[in-house]
């Protein structure tokens, strides 16, 4: 018993525990509204993708700085990180709704503020979870993204049997779990300093910029799809998102993987195989039973086999781009990776305007998503070339790069 007792310890302080249960409430709610709210469904999906805005900023501006060891040690640091949280939540406020107006202009401006609200809720959340890492046990910082999920997952049932709309349900998690950690913050102690608001911003504000890019793809990407290929184009990404879940979590082993081994790393490993059997299974899962693709959302049970198979062939092409962008960065001179980051965003975002002259289905989106990353692999995959050939230019003869 002690040894079972033991063992629940480490794993609600560990980061396994934390990213298991925030990702199953995510799944359980979209889950809950293709049953019992059909009518929010594409509501509750972009809030889905929305979700990923405070989780991403906030680790550019809290976590990262606290990491890299660039916070000023006057500072209080949970002073500053729920100042830089107030900060941004204003533009963050900004850019929600008018992603939710553009994606879906038929709701309504309850509908929107529901569907922004949990999302802005959640920036505090992330700021005190990042900041109590640094001053408190893991096992006390834990409990804020632990409580806000579990929490999230009873009054998403409760939302559910009742027929509450579940765009708001993580609402009562997050507003009492942010009134117990705010009230059990570290007082400011005597000397320490609580930073201005552009302070509180300024010093994450290089990873900021870094992760922006790729935030602002992520919230484009469901806005052009409702704005063009309508509300059943918005489910059908999520909910694939969803089903692709544990690809992405061995897709991002591997990253890591790879980062850790530097230079020194091989193409082939078990993580890779991993990953790619995931892929393998997951495409003839979903191509292969409209029933499993019916129990995500009926509207994606409603694609032909064709849009399917295009979309898993996006994911094929995600995981080709992202080993070879990471070998690159890897190799690279901080410039040239600098370089291929731009560019394949730039190609990602022209991807979105040539998706306003033509697309106008789910299948037609999905086929353009593939093309794209495609062409992402290739851009990377020369970069890498040509990188490797201006080093080998800059090494004197006989001098290994």
């Amino acid at each position: 018993m002690r040894a079972l007792l033991r063992a629940a310890r480490q794993l609600q302080a560990s980061q396994l525990s934390v990213q298991a249960l925030t990702r199953l409430a995510n799944v359980v709610v979209f889950l809950l509204a293709s049953w019992a709210d059909t009518g929010n469904l594409a509501l509750v999906a972009f809030q889905g993708a929305l979700f990923a805005v405070p989780y991403t900023l906030l680790e550019a501006l809290v976590g990262r700085p606290l990491s890299a060891g660039v916070v000023p040690a006057s500072w209080s640091v949970e002073a500053w990180a729920t100042r830089a949280a107030a900060t941004v939540t204003l533009p963050v406020a900004g850019v929600g709704y008018l992603s939710v107006s553009v994606a879906l202009p038929g709701s309504s401006v309850v509908d929107r503020l529901l569907v922004v609200a949990p999302v802005l809720l959640q920036l505090p959340l992330e700021a005190l979870f990042w900041a109590m890492a640094r001053t408190r046990s893991r096992t006390r910082t834990n409990l804020v993204p632990q409580l806000t999920a579990a929490g999230t997952l009873a009054t998403g049932a409760a939302f559910a049997a009742t027929g509450l709309p579940l765009m708001a349900a993580a609402l009562p998690a997050q507003v009492l779990v942010l009134g117990w950690a705010l009230a059990s913050r570290t007082p400011v102690a005597t000397g320490q300093v609580r930073p201005g608001p552009l302070a509180s911003v300024r010093v994450g504000s290089v990873y900021c910029a870094a992760a922006g890019i790729d935030l602002a793809y992520t919230v484009a990407l469901p806005a052009v799809a409702g704005a063009l290929a309508g509300q059943t184009a918005i489910v059908a990404l999520r909910a694939m998102d969803l089903a692709f879940g544990p690809f992405h979590v061995a897709l991002s082993a591997t990253t890591r993987e790879d980062i850790v081994s530097s230079a020194k790393g091989r193409w082939l490993t078990g993580t890779r195989l991993l990953t790619v059997a995931s892929l393998l299974v997951i495409t003839a899962v979903v191509v292969g039973s409209t029933d499993v693709r019916r129990l995500l959302a009926d509207d994606l049970a409603t694609l032909g086999a064709t849009a399917v198979i295009l979309y898993c062939g996006y994911k094929a092409a995600l995981m080709v781009s992202t080993w070879i962008a990471t070998r690159h960065m890897i190799r690279a001179r901080p410039g040239q990776y600098l370089v291929s980051a731009v560019g394949s965003r730039v190609l990602a975002f022209g991807a979105l305007a040539l998706a306003t002259l033509w697309v106008g289905s789910a299948e037609d989106l999905f086929l353009l998503l593939f093309g794209c990353e495609v062409a992402v692999a290739l851009w990377y995959a020369v970069r890498m070339r040509t990188a490797r050939a201006t080093v080998a230019a800059a090494v004197p003869a006989g001098v290994a790069p």
